[in-house]
């Protein structure tokens, strides 16, 4: 498990940890909503929906460093601009076990008043 970055969260904030939190709920809020559009995109092979998707979450994921569901994301989109979707639901299998360890590393450092994201 790759940790997160969170000097590089808090420099993409400009060291507002306040912020950094409300793009972390924000992001534990979306990420499910846009996996949800992925899944039924893939068997419908709606390329487009499977792209933006995937974009919207690699951008929050950019300011995590280099987590493993960032390069996910990031295959999931250029899939979805090839419009080759063939193996997409294996990296969806992936993408999803990546963001439920991440989800956990966030929830805990939000939890702790002293945790990565305050230091």
């Amino acid at each position: 498990m790759q940790p997160i970055d969170f000097t590089l969260a808090l420099k993409a904030t400009d060291g507002d940890v306040e912020l950094l939190k409300d793009v972390i709920e924000a992001f534990l809020e979306e990420y499910p909503v846009l996996l949800a559009e992925i899944e039924p995109a893939i068997l419908a092979g709606d390329r487009a929906v499977v792209q933006r998707a995937s974009h919207t979450i690699k951008g929050t994921l950019r300011l995590f460093g280099n987590v493993p569901a960032k390069g996910f994301a990031e295959c999931l989109e250029t899939m979805g601009q090839s419009g080759d979707l063939k193996h997409a639901a294996e990296i969806v299998d992936s993408l999803k076990v990546a963001l439920a360890s991440l989800r956990m590393q966030l929830t805990d450092a939000m939890k702790s008043p002293l945790g990565p994201i305050d230091q």
